[in-house]
Parts: C-alpha cells; structure tokens; sequence
C-alpha cells in the first residue's frame, strides 16, 4: 500500500473504526439518544448534535478546498446551534454520514502527486500555508478528537446511552 492509499484508509478508518489511540466517530454516536445529543452538561460547552454539525461542516469544508470549490468560513455555521428532537437527531447524523462520503470521494478524485501541493489560503480563515496532505491528516486529527469528546460526554451524561453503554 503506498502513502496516499494509506491516508485515504486512514481518514475513512479513523470515522468509521478509529485507531491504536481511541475508537472513531461512528462508534462514539452509537446508541446514542436525541436526548443526550442535546444535553449540554455546562452553557459553555457544545452538545454531542453540536459538536456533530460541527465535524460536518468541516469535512465538507476540506472537501470543497480539495476539490477546488468555492468556500468561505462562516462563524455561525462553524458551531451551529440546534434543537434535537428525534428526527432532528438523525437529520444531523444523516448530515455527518454525507458529509464524510462526500469527503472521502473528494479524496479519491485526488492524485497522490496532488498531496504535497500547496493549497491556498481559507478566505476568512487561517492564514498558515498548508499543503493538501495537511488538510488531510488534520480533518483525520479533528475527527479522533471530537470523537474522545463524544464520549467523554457521554459519560458524564449517565443516562441512556451514557456512563453504562
């Protein structure tokens, strides 16, 4: 398996399963209730449907900046607040599983020579210069961290779902 086969395995691994140091995004939302996506066990901090949108938004974000079409950073999309009911709940899981399918295709129409270009900067957002491989392995980074954060609050949750699923 070459480098770019590997990252491709990696980002969609890392979603779906996880790796050495913790379990992915899909596992993390198993079982997981409208009523406990929508609990917010602190005012400052984002529920599970938040922090769910919110790793919606930026795969489709990466995609767009891989795919070369246009993107501009939006605040207010960036964390989005949402009321959970149960059909919201699996709207906004619906929304993430759509989001990671249109990334990981946007990946797969890459070629490996086009990881290691430069990717130009993110209008209204970091200005670091960043190459494609980069963009790659950080929304991979992005996904492992909100997926401990997923169940860190669940845990704390208790309920259904919670500390004993």
């Amino acid at each position: 398996m070459d480098a770019y086969d590997w990252l491709l395995e990696h980002v969609d691994r890392t979603y779906q399963k996880g790796n050495w140091a913790g379990t992915g995004v899909r596992p993390a939302l198993e079982g997981v209730s409208a009523e406990l996506a929508a609990w917010r066990p602190h005012p400052e901090q984002h529920t599970i449907a938040e922090i769910a949108l919110h790793m919606a938004y930026w795969k489709d974000a990466v995609g767009a900046r891989l795919a070369e079409r246009p993107w501009t950073y939006d605040e207010e999309q960036n964390w989005r607040p949402v009321t959970v009911t149960a059909q919201g709940w699996t709207r906004v899981l619906s929304e993430l599983q759509t989001a990671h399918e249109g990334l990981m295709r946007d990946l797969r129409a890459l070629s490996s020579t086009q990881l290691m270009a430069a990717v130009g900067p993110t209008p209204g957002g970091p200005t670091r210069e960043l190459r494609t491989i980069d963009l790659v392995v950080d929304i991979a980074t992005h996904d492992h961290y909100h997926a401990a954060q997923i169940f860190v609050l669940k845990r704390l949750y208790g309920g259904p779902g919670g500390a004993a699923a």
